[in-house]
């Protein structure tokens, strides 16, 4: 198998074909376990799981680790989407408590969020927001992972920025309007 990863590390296309053949029932399974028997959810985690490790396969530096480390990419690939989905159903659960006859953000506003944030003069909080909002986004976790800070803290960071925005926001706002 180790050979079949350096030759897949090395864009050898039926290498990869061989590494996905021998590793995908136990990646299915587990996923199909996490996802509670959904075999369509499983098989989205499972090709999330095999394109991020495929992707990334000359990060591996020692090829025979390979079937830990997709176990690992596909235990936070399965992580990442129970996050999001629990984030999908609390905003759920969020906009059913508004009122339906809020329109949706105009696109000119959505156009704002990348210039509010690379106005935002403190960096930390910038590139953090960078992640949580760039394209694609970035969990809490991940974010934290990737700073070297713990996930409260991303969420402080995030809290901090939105004052930051709203405040700036006004601001803008009241000089748009030409209000004192």
């Amino acid at each position: 198998m180790a050979d079949d990863v350096r030759s897949a590390q090395r864009g050898d296309g039926a290498a990869f074909r061989t590494l996905y053949e021998a590793h995908i029932d136990a990646t299915f399974g587990y996923c199909l376990a996490f996802s509670r028997g959904d075999r369509d959810g499983a098989a989205d985690l499972c090709q999330e799981a095999f394109e991020i490790a495929f992707r990334r396969l000359r990060e591996l530096q020692e090829p025979a680790a390979f079937p830990g480390w997709l176990r690992t990419i596909t235990r936070r690939a399965c992580i990442r989407s129970a996050e999001r989905q629990r984030a999908e159903s609390r905003a759920a659960d969020a906009s059913a408590r508004e009122p339906a006859s809020e329109p949706p953000f105009p696109e000119p506003m959505v156009a704002l969020v990348p210039s509010l944030i690379a106005t935002c003069p403190d960096d930390a909080l910038r590139v953090t927001a960078q992640l949580f909002y760039g394209d694609p986004p970035a969990t809490t976790t991940e974010i934290g992972d990737r700073l070297g800070i713990s996930q409260t803290a991303v969420t402080t960071r995030l809290g901090r920025f939105r004052a930051w925005a709203r405040v700036h926001l006004v601001a803008r706002l009241l000089d748009a309007m030409g209000t004192p």
